[in-house]
């Protein structure tokens, strides 16, 4: 058997002779029951340690390629099957059935690309991007103290599997939570979810047939476009004003077609930060119920907040159980969680259970346990508040540097709590360049296109602050209010006149609600 190594090689010596015996193994040179030579032979054939061919061989059984014997050896074991054979064989080549699944229309767009919104690799981009506080104050101390209690109190059946609808208690605990906000629920409608992410995709599921129209806020939150678009539907995009979705244009819609789900970010809307009025909220959930429309509310963002009182959640207006109210604690305490909820009844409940047993059988029960023993610590409110305080200061930074900054044609939004602003950039700025360059200068930020229905460049940017902090926050904006203004003044800057081709309506209506919510005084 023939065993060659690169000494140049940045790959380990010891891999390099693993692959080479692995690869003798998969294709029949080396066949089963073969003795391969001693670790000392080998070592001195190859003028390695033996230590090195000691690892190689170590990694082969690990990938239960040979089998050592201490007295006899090591020996070549079965291969099972012809498995490996036929993988080696199909290296670099795609199967027949992959060419069905080329150009597909659900990758279209910002489903096709690398997620902007996902934490970069490289570590040193200041992250824009993120929706989500700082790592600093995750409640790293309170939440460990919950696991360890639940493992020490709860023994094995933590490490169990748990229900379809999710951890009794804290669907308990959710309910009581849900009813102070006004909604009038009890445990059994709430269904816990593997994220907010997780749930309005199984209510898409249950609620909308492919080519079903879905009505959106337009610009509104890319994973819930990502989900509609996996599930066939059509999505129909409703503007936006300083007061949430345009309902007298949502009315409209509904008087001439028979969409099967409205879905809506009522507080603290993602991307724009706008908190829906209670007036707005009433006319909604009325036009929804005389037109016998379902509301999937997404209320990801309540509790981080820091100025005025912020109206109820659009199911508490509801008395006809039309709204389906859905939230997480993946924001306002630890993405890694991944636990959401909607609240269901009748039909809808039964069939949102079967389709969660039918997509992961149930979500982690250890994470539902100790998430449940630490909402009742009274930790959270702590928690909230402190985090509050925190995305206060970087707002006002945020703020501050963008007045220093970004040019005078520059607007954005101030609201009340989140994590984010909403950017409307000078006319002619291109996005999708400004985006290119803010990477190669280490500044990373979600650009407006994702938000709509039909992707292009559109002249906004989400910039998030709560995941940043306010060293960073300077030297960020700075860099993207050079990079703005290069685009305005270089000879390669996009053309004014380019404005007049983006979405009209949308962008008007989108620039109208940033100057009523603030930006440049």
């Amino acid at each position: 058997m023939a065993v060659t190594m690169r000494r140049d090689s940045e790959k380990p010596m010891y891999l390099q002779i693993k692959e080479a015996l692995q690869s003798g193994i998969v294709g029949g040179s080396i066949p089963s029951g073969t003795r391969l030579p001693s670790s000392r032979r080998l070592a001195r054939d190859l003028e390695v340690s033996r230590i090195t061919v000691t690892n190689a061989f170590e990694e082969l059984q690990a990938d239960g390629l040979v089998q050592g014997d201490p007295r006899r050896g090591v020996f070549v074991l079965p291969l099972w099957g012809t498995g490996m054979r036929a993988a080696e064989a199909a290296a670099g080549s795609e199967p027949k059935w992959q060419e069905l699944l080329d150009n597909d229309p659900i990758l279209d767009g910002e489903g096709g690309r690398s997620d902007p919104l996902l934490p970069a690799r490289n570590g040193d981009l200041i992250p824009f991007n993120v929706l989500r506080h700082d790592l600093d104050a995750m409640p790293v101390k309170e939440f460990d103290s919950a696991l360890r209690g639940v493992l020490r109190e709860e023994g094995g059946a933590a490490l169990d599997y748990g229900t379809p609808e999710g951890h009794l208690p804290l669907r308990q605990t959710l309910a009581q939570y849900l009813r102070r906000l006004g909604i009038r629920t009890e445990a059994e409608e709430v269904i816990i979810a593997s994220g907010a992410q997780q749930a309005i995709d199984l209510l898409c599921q249950a609620l909308v047939q492919p080519g079903g129209i879905v009505i959106v806020e337009e610009p509104t939150y890319s994973g819930a476009l990502r989900t509609f678009r996996i599930r066939r539907a059509r999505i129909m995009g409703v503007p936006m004003d300083s007061e949430g979705m345009r309902t007298d244009i949502l009315g409209q819609i509904l008087e001439r077609e028979s969409p099967q789900l409205i879905y809506t970010i009522p507080t603290f809307h993602n991307p724009t930060g706008v908190v829906m009025s209670a007036a707005r909220r009433k006319e909604l959930v009325t036009l929804a119920h005389e037109h016998g429309v379902p509301v999937l509310e997404d209320d990801y963002m309540r509790e981080i907040r820091f100025g005025s009182p912020i109206p109820q959640p659009l199911a508490a207006f509801d008395r006809h159980g039309d709204v389906i109210h859905v939230g997480t604690f993946s924001k306002s305490l630890m993405p890694t969680l991944r636990l959401g909820y909607s609240v269901a009844r009748g039909q809808l409940r039964e069939r949102l259970i079967a389709l969660k047993r039918g997509a992961d059988l149930c979500s982690s029960n250890l994470m539902q346990m100790a998430l449940c023993r630490y909402l009742a610590s009274g930790a959270t409110q702590k928690h909230w508040r402190r985090v509050s305080l925190l995305c206060r200061r970087r707002q006002s930074a945020m703020i501050a540097a963008l007045r220093r900054h970004f040019p005078e044609e520059a607007r954005w939004s101030v609201v009340d709590g989140g994590f984010v602003m909403w950017v409307s950039l000078p006319p002619g700025t291109s996005v999708s360049r400004l985006r290119r360059e803010s990477l190669e200068a280490g500044v990373n930020f979600a650009p407006g296109e994702i938000f709509f229905v039909e992707p292009s460049d559109q002249g906004f940017t989400r910039l998030g602050f709560a995941a940043v902090s306010e060293g960073q926050i300077e030297r960020g904006v700075r860099v993207l209010g050079q990079l703005i203004r290069s685009q305005m003044t270089g000879p390669t800057g996009v053309s004014p006149s380019s404005v007049s081709k983006r979405k009209g309506g949308v962008q008007r209506q989108s620039i109208e609600l940033r100057e009523q919510q603030g930006g440049r005084p």
